[in-house]
Formats: C-alpha cells, structure tokens, sequence
C-alpha cells in the first residue's frame, strides 16, 4: 500500500501537469482525505518544488467556506505532498462533460462560490493558476 507519512492512499483521482491527487485516509482521525503529490518527474526542479510547498502553506492559511482545508505539508521521502479536506461528489468537469446541463441558476450558484474562494486567495497574494 502506497503511504504518504501516516497516510494511506487507497485511490488514485487524477493527474495533471503538476502531479497526482489521491484519495487516502487518515487512521489516527478516522477520515477519508486528498493527497496531492508533485510529481515525481519535476522533483529535480528545486523552484517548482518550492513553489508547491508555498502555495501549500499560503492555501493552508485561508480560512474561507470556498477553499478547502489543507491537513498537512509533507515529503515522503524527496516528494512533496500536502493532505486535505476530502469533498466527495462529481467534479464541475465531469457534469459538463456528461448529458447533464446546469439551470442558469445553480450555474450563478457555482460560480459565485469559485469567485468567492479566488477572491479570498487574492486577498493574501495568492493566485490560483489553473483557472
């Protein structure tokens, strides 16, 4: 079983340019998290792995409904991760991708929620770059 410090990783959610997100869990406190590891292809760039930890610090010190909790900032052996709040359901993505569509209103709903968490990120300086 694959371990990120004291966490346990029983599915792998997806990946992108800059890492893995897995769903772990936590057995000292009994919940399911997300894990994201930068990935192991960019470990040799000592500026992205900087950059992943300090968006990780800086996400970890909002404190907004609309942005998620961060855990814990770690490496388990070279590889930054940080663990955090696990949110089950469908992403955005997935239900535009499907025959599903979205009323005008629930799509107003969601996106008032995404520009409330991104203008709590800017308030401190952070930007999130993949939006």
């Amino acid at each position: 079983m694959k371990k990120f410090g004291h966490y346990e990783v029983t599915e792998e959610l997806g990946r992108g340019g800059m890492g893995i997100v897995y769903k772990g869990w936590e057995p000292s406190l009994n919940r399911i998290v997300a894990i994201k590891a930068l990935g192991e292809h960019l470990l040799n760039d000592e500026d992205l792995v900087e950059r992943f930890t300090r968006e990780a610090k800086a996400t970890a010190a909002l404190n907004n409904q609309n942005v998620i909790q961060i855990y814990f900032i770690g490496k388990e052996q070279r590889q930054p991760y940080f663990a955090m709040e696990y949110i089950e359901g469908q992403s955005l993505d997935d239900i535009l991708k499907g025959n599903n569509s979205l009323s005008v209103k629930h799509a107003k709903n969601i996106l008032k929620q995404a520009c409330m968490g991104l203008a709590a990120a800017h308030k401190i300086n952070l930007v999130h770059r993949d939006i």
